[in-house]
């Protein structure tokens, strides 16, 4: 539940140095991320990870959401850019992970037995990476981004097939 009365998120087309500096400081001890990155795991690898996530996303199809106060981040991925071959920004987040980061973060989706029917693609927004400052977090940020974002797209009739959440705390933000 909300703790804070926040006001609506806002919408990000284009990329800004801010989102991927948030993602890095939220995620720097997140444990899903640090098995994909591995030792090389530090501030400066994240942002350059999440500066391609983000800049991936948004010229693919997705999009990003914000708090107003810049607190909170969440980044939408188009699934169906899925079937399109990858651009310069996923190649570079590959490269990021290098070849057994890339491994270890696909076989995460397999191991989850996370399959969508090609067809359902076109049709399908994923909340890939949410991240809350950690000064900011357990105040409602995530629940209200998340639940906020999900109607946006359900209102325009897209599916959000399955979420992926990286510890227990976040997947209570799901239930």
């Amino acid at each position: 539940p909300v703790k804070e009365k926040l006001p609506d998120p806002v919408q990000f087309i284009h990329a800004e140095p801010w989102q991927w500096e948030v993602l890095a400081k939220a995620f720097l001890t997140d444990p899903v991320l640090n098995f994909w990155v591995g030792e090389k795991t530090n501030l400066k690898v994240l942002e350059e990870f999440f500066e391609a996530v983000v800049k991936d996303a948004l010229t693919s199809g997705g999009t990003l959401f914000s708090t107003p106060d810049q607190k909170a981040v969440l980044v939408w991925t188009w699934l169906g850019s899925t079937l399109e071959a990858p651009n310069e920004w996923r190649e570079r987040w590959y490269e990021i992970l290098d070849p057994e980061g890339v491994k270890r973060y696909y076989g995460l989706y397999e191991a989850g037995d996370v399959a969508i029917d090609p067809s359902r693609r076109k049709k399908c927004m994923l909340p890939d990476y949410m991240a809350v400052l950690p000064e900011a977090q357990g105040r409602g940020y995530g629940s209200h981004l998340l639940k906020w974002t999900m109607n946006y797209f359900d209102e325009r009739g897209l599916d959000s097939p399955f979420i992926l959440a990286s510890t227990p705390r976040s997947a209570k933000l799901y239930w």
